[in-house]
């Protein structure tokens, strides 16, 4: 019984914290053509190219963002040759200037084609050379250490260091290049708030307590190099505005215009994404509990009341391809459903979908026991009731916001 129960504790903690994002190591040592050279090929000419480089693209949500700008590529592609023919669209298209994205990773490797970067965080490497040739448009940080493992002193470095040092590595090679890109989109939390939360909170909630609480702080400070960079070039165009600039006619007269600063670069949009439990069988929270509970092993945790930021896989992308389009979307914003549900509520909700039995019941001591009262605390009887507030301000349209529906639509495979 003692080895069933640690079974079943292993299988809950897995996604129940901080983004569990975790680098994506392949063996590749093939050399790269220069990113200078890359070929914008097979698109409508009259489509914008947008150049989208990714860290974590190989991980749970990278791989998944991956597929969806890929396949917005293929529709936006189809829906202009419909428009050629019939001046048919595509409602649910949110592609709404016209865009293709050609998409590049960083990896931790030797790139294998032109559509990589190499970069070692750990080792506050990038390459610039390549960065400062491919000029990104848009950059979207989801690397981080996966938090799974025993709590050592040393894991919650590594958990620490991986996000910040990742972070500020790529945002001092962005803020350095002769183009920075037009947004920068970073992981976070939704443990920003704290691991005690019953009561509804949003992005204009203070900070809560606790180690991810603080380690979301710093992942989301280690951003400063391109703000920093950004408050430069606002001085820039400000001193430049307030100028003027003094030419002579053909007549002799002197004329005077004030100076223009539309030739300078633009300040980066920065969005902290505090993403919280996504869902989907590929990974994350159901995809640890799915044949678990298919198999009857389901039940509740702790006292089952901590409350579950849920969001849908599909949802959290289309949220990230929102930020990319939306010029509005700014500063920390909340990756969650709209209906946060409890421990006790997920799990009766994912039994009752999946025609299982949810009887067992993992008490909080044995998991304090465990675990430890830090990870216990941090993980599995963590509470977070988040909302979405800037989201929703912002017109955001979430497609599952009954998790019910939603349960049902993932591991049943609807569409």
């Amino acid at each position: 019984m003692k080895r069933f129960a640690t079974v079943l504790i292993g299988v809950s903690i897995t996604a129940f914290a901080i983004p569990n994002i975790s680098y994506n190591k392949e063996n590749n040592s093939n050399n790269i053509s220069s990113i200078s050279t890359r070929m914008n090929q097979n698109h409508n000419p009259n489509q914008k190219v947008k150049k989208v480089l990714i860290s974590g693209g190989s991980g749970f949500i990278g791989t998944a963002l991956t597929k969806t700008l890929n396949e917005g590529n293929n529709n936006n592609n189809n829906n202009n040759n419909n428009n050629n023919n019939n001046n048919h669209n595509n409602n649910n298209n949110n592609n709404k200037d016209n865009v293709r994205y050609e998409i590049y990773k960083l990896v931790r490797r030797t790139p294998s084609s032109m559509y990589e970067i190499e970069w070692n965080p750990d080792k506050s490497f990038i390459d610039k050379e390549s960065l400062e040739s491919l000029q990104p448009d848009v950059v979207i940080h989801l690397a981080g250490e996966n938090i799974m493992g025993i709590w050592t002193e040393e894991k919650k470095r590594k958990i620490l260091e991986s996000r910040t040092k990742g972070t500020s590595t790529l945002c001092e090679a962005l803020s350095s290049i002769s183009n920075p890109p037009k947004v920068f989109i970073s992981a976070s939390g939704c443990t920003y708030y704290g691991n005690n939360v019953y009561e509804p909170v949003d992005e204009y909630s203070p900070k809560g307590s606790g180690f991810f609480s603080d380690v979301v702080e710093k992942w989301e400070q280690s951003c400063d190099p391109l703000v920093k960079h950004n408050q430069q070039i606002i001085n820039q165009q400000d001193t430049i505005a307030n100028s003027v600039t003094t030419t002579t006619s053909s007549s002799g007269e002197v004329e005077v215009s004030p100076s223009s600063s539309s030739s300078l670069v633009k300040p980066t949009r920065i969005v902290n994404l505090r993403i919280g439990l996504v869902l989907d069988k590929a990974g994350g929270l159901l995809g640890s509990m799915y044949y678990p509970f298919l198999f009857g092993l389901g039940g509740v945790i702790g006292s089952g009341k901590q409350y579950l930021p849920w969001i849908s896989l599909r949802d959290a992308v289309n949220v990230i391809k929102f930020a990319i389009e939306n010029d509005q979307v700014n500063g920390p914003i909340n990756l969650t459903s709209i209906n946060p549900a409890t421990n006790y509520e997920f799990t009766k909700t994912l039994g009752n979908v999946l025609n299982r039995p949810t009887f067992f019941w993992i008490p909080e001591t044995p998991l304090r026991l465990v675990l430890g009262n830090d990870m216990s605390s941090e993980t599995v009887l963590c509470s977070q009731r988040v909302l979405p507030r800037k989201l929703l301000n912002y017109g955001f349209r979430f497609q599952d916001t009954n998790l019910a529906t939603t349960l049902d639509h993932i591991v049943n495979d609807k569409k």
